[in-house]
C-alpha cells in the first residue's frame, strides 16, 4: 500500500496559477523600429505562429507535469506492507554444558548403537534450541574451566551451528559446577528479562573450582534465576565389552543436582538416553512456554526519489526545448 505522510504539500500545485493572477504583466519598454517599405519583407507567418504555439503549449503540459511530480515528492511518499509481529525476547536461557572428558565416552545407546555422551547432548540441545524462536539464548561450556562459549543473543541458528562445533575437554577434565553457574548467572544479570533460566547438564561430580555449588544456587536464587539441573548418567549395561578399559566418570551426585534445582525454583532430571534427554527438554519446554506476543511493526521503504527524479528531468527538458527555441 502507497501513502502520502505530508498529503498537504499538493498545495503547492496552486502557487503558478496564484503567482500568475497577483502579479502584474510584464510591460516591454522597447522601443519600435520604423521600417520603410516593410511590405516587402512581409510574408505569410501563420505556418511559423502556429508552431510556436504548439511548442508553448508543450512546453506548458511539460511543465505542468513536472511540477505535480516535485508536489508529489514533497507529500512522501512511501510503500508501507502488511503488518508483520516480532516475537518478543522475554526470557534471556543459558545452557551450561559439561565438556570434561568424561562426556567424550562412548556409552549412551541410540537406535542400537552407541554414541559419545556429548554427541547425544548436542543433539537433544540443539532441538530444544531451535524451538526457543523470541528467546535469548547463551551457550557456558565448562571442564576445569567454565567460559562463555556463546553470549545471549535471539540469533538461536548461530547458537545452534556453535554448539555443534563445541570441542570436548577444551576447558580441562574437571568438573567444576559452582563456577560454571556462577558464571551462567552472572551473563543473565548482564541482560535484563522477565524471566531468566540456566540448563545446566553434567555427568560427574563437582571436583573442582573457587565457588562451592551450593553457594552459586544461593547467587541465582538471589538474583531470580530459575535452574534446571541435568545429570546425565547412561544405564552400565550400554557401556560395552570394553567398558572396563574405559576411564569411568563419577557418579553424578544427584543430590547435590537435586538441592540446586529445588532452591532456585526449577526441577533436576535424570537423562539415560537420547529419548529421555528429549523427554526432558520437552518438559522444559512446556515449563517455560515463550510468550509469542510480539511488537506489530509495518515495512516501510520511501519513495519520494522517483517522483522527484521525474520532476528534475522534466525540468531540465523544459529548459532544453526553450533554449532551442531562443537559438
Amino acid at each position: 500500500m502507497i501513502e502520502l505522510l505530508w498529503p498537504w504539500a499538493f498545495v503547492i500545485l496552486a502557487l503558478p496559477i496564484a503567482v500568475r493572477f497577483l502579479m502584474p504583466p510584464h510591460a516591454s519598454n522597447e522601443a519600435a523600429l520604423n521600417v520603410p517599405h516593410v511590405e516587402a519583407f512581409m510574408f505569410d507567418q501563420s505556418a511559423l505562429a502556429n508552431q510556436a504555439k504548439a511548442s508553448s503549449l508543450l512546453l506548458l503540459a511539460i511543465a505542468c507535469i513536472a511540477w505535480l511530480a516535485l508536489a508529489t515528492a514533497l507529500a512522501r511518499p512511501q510503500w508501507t506492507g502488511a503488518a508483520t509481529v516480532l516475537p518478543s525476547s522475554n526470557r534471556d536461557l543459558v545452557l551450561a554444558i559439561d565438556i570434561s572428558g568424561s562426556m567424550g565416552q562412548q556409552d549412551m545407546r541410540v537406535t542400537g548403537r552407541n554414541y559419545t555422551r556429548i554427541a547425544v547432548v548436542k543433539h537433544a540441545v540443539q532441538d530444544f534450541v531451535e524451538q526457543r524462536d523470541g528467546d535469548r539464548i547463551g551457550i557456558v561450556l565448562f571442564g576445569s574451566l567454565p567460559y562463555v562459549y556463546v553470549p545471549l543473543t535471539p540469533d538461536i541458528g548461530t547458537a545452534s551451528e556453535m554448539l555443534e562445533d563445541a570441542p570436548i575437554g577444551i576447558a580441562g577434565r574437571s568438573t567444576a559446577i559452582g563456577d560454571s553457574l556462577g558464571l551462567a548467572v552472572k551473563q543473565l544479570l548482564n541482560h535484563p528479562a522477565d524471566h531468566r533460566v540456566v540448563v545446566l547438564m553434567t555427568d560427574g561430580k563437582s571436583n573442582f573450582g573457587e565457588l562451592e555449588p551450593r553457594d552459586a544456587a544461593e547467587l541465582a536464587l538471589a538474583s531470580d534465576v530459575t535452574v534446571y539441573t541435568i545429570g546425565i548418567v547412561p544405564p552400565s549395561s550400554s557401556r560395552g565389552f570394553f567398558a572396563p578399559l574405559q576411564r569411568q566418570t563419577e557418579n553424578v551426585d544427584e543430590e547435590l543436582l537435586q538441592e540446586i534445582a529445588a532452591k532456585t525454583g526449577g526441577k533436576y532430571y535424570k537423562a539415560t538416553d537420547l529419548s529421555a534427554l528429549t523427554s526432558i527438554y520437552d518438559e522444559i519446554n512446556a515449563l517455560e512456554p515463550i510468550d509469542r506476543e510480539g511488537q506489530i511493526v509495518r515495512p516501510t521503504r520511501a519513495l519520494f526519489h522517483y517522483p522527484l527524479t521525474t520532476a528534475l528531468l522534466l525540468f531540465a527538458l523544459c529548459w532544453f526545448i526553450g533554449y532551442r527555441q531562443r537559438a
